[in-house]
């Protein structure tokens, strides 16, 4: 299982970071249903590029990607993508740029 990833997505000029669940937001209805993992996912911009100062981020939308077996990073990466831009995933529009 991995840790986090923080990606550019060139299309919605935005930052996507993705973070493996702990299994303390799993509810009882999602164990049911057969879900064992997720991940959490946020899209933040970037509201100035001022090089003297600090980066200050708007958090614009976030969600949870549920799993019924354990997520590869790119699993995750890729189900975060679909959910925050309700579109297919597409890797020629991200850039992963770290990874934990």
């Amino acid at each position: 299982m991995f840790n986090a990833s923080l990606s550019w997505v060139k299309s919605a000029k935005v930052f996507l970071k993705v973070q493996a669940g702990t299994g303390d937001n799993l509810l009882e209805e999602d164990i049911r249903e057969g879900f064992t993992d997720y991940c959490l996912w946020s899209m933040f911009r970037p509201e100035s590029i001022d090089t003297d100062g600090e980066l200050d981020m708007e958090c614009l939308d976030s969600g949870m990607a549920l799993f019924r077996e354990n997520c590869t990073p790119e699993e995750a990466l890729e189900s975060s993508y679909r959910q925050a831009f309700e579109k297919d995933y597409d890797k020629d529009d991200v850039v992963v740029l770290m990874e934990e």
